[in-house]
């Protein structure tokens, strides 16, 4: 069976591009490579795992997803947790995966720094699927 996470990833970004609030928020710029000079807000897709969680009835994963956030202006973190709780709430709403049933999705957490640039609010968020083979 092959590894859901190119799936999961391609759901992911098809969802933070369509979703109504968070495409009014970021425009569309969701990436997995960032250009070399990105305009901000953006969201990038960050790392990904996949465990295995099949058992002697079947195969089936738990995936994780991080989803970074990041802004300029205004400085501070508010428009950056604006973006975040869009992120969350596209992700944890129903979902479809090409080949697989999503059996639960939820958001495991949000962590908020500031980098070191003294300009850039950055979000990581981490989202945990539980899916199976269709």
């Amino acid at each position: 069976m092959a590894d859901p996470t190119l799936a999961l990833q391609k759901s992911v970004r098809d969802r933070l591009v369509t979703d109504p609030a968070v495409a009014a928020l970021v425009a569309g710029r969701v990436y997995d490579t960032v250009p070399a000079a990105p305009t901000f807000p953006y969201i990038t897709l960050g790392e990904d795992q996949v465990l295995d969680d099949g058992n002697g009835c079947g195969d089936a994963w738990q995936a994780t997803v991080t989803v970074h956030v990041w802004t300029r202006e205004p400085p501070g973190f508010p428009p950056a947790k604006q973006i975040a709780g869009a992120v969350r709430d596209a992700l944890t709403s129903p979902m479809t995966i090409a080949g697989f049933f999503v059996i639960s999705g939820l958001h495991r957490d949000t962590l908020a720094l500031r980098d070191p640039d003294g300009l850039t609010s950055h979000m990581v968020q981490t989202f945990e699927y539980l899916i199976d083979p269709a």
